[in-house]
């Protein structure tokens, strides 16, 4: 795969995440906001927040891994490349952080949880048990929203007050 695809990919795979996220078909109206954060960040290229949480701003990060091989998609999920330096960024961010695997040919979605407690090493796939369907968005939702349910949301004092 030449550089100049690869970036195409990549490029392509971002915007099928967005799309994804603010699907709304099953839904009174999309439950995230995604903003997207540039080549410049090193280890996400999301912050999504999520909508329907009443006086809270809650959120989340996510890396994009988009791949244009058909090959990459079988019975046991989608096959990706991370290294273990992306795992490693992704585990020193507070708060929720995901991987989202992007099957550019068929436009399907697979997420990952980078979390306390995960071995840190390159992850290669993601089961396709965990593709963002509908169901899986809500359950998402849902989880971030236990998060920070147990995360104080803001500081109680500071220096400069």
């Amino acid at each position: 795969m030449t550089g100049a695809f690869r970036e195409l990919t990549g490029f392509r795979g971002e915007k099928i995440v967005e799309l994804c996220l603010t699907d709304y078909q099953a839904f009174d109206r999309p439950l995230f906001r995604p903003g997207f954060l540039g080549d410049k960040w090193p280890a996400v290229d999301f912050y999504v927040e999520l909508e329907e949480v009443e006086g809270k701003r809650l959120y989340f990060f996510a890396q994009t891994k988009a791949t244009a091989d058909n090959s990459s998609l079988s019975e046991k999920g989608l096959h990706i490349y991370t290294k273990r330096r992306d795992i490693e960024n992704l585990l020193q961010i507070p708060g929720p952080t995901y991987i989202f695997g992007v099957h550019e040919p068929t436009k399907r979605v697979f997420i990952r949880s980078i979390h306390s407690g995960i071995p840190v090493k390159a992850i290669s796939r993601i089961p396709l048990t965990h593709e963002l369907t509908s169901i899986n968005l809500k359950k998402l939702h849902n989880e971030v929203c236990r998060y920070w349910s147990t995360t104080i949301h803001k500081p109680v004092s500071s220096v400069f007050a």
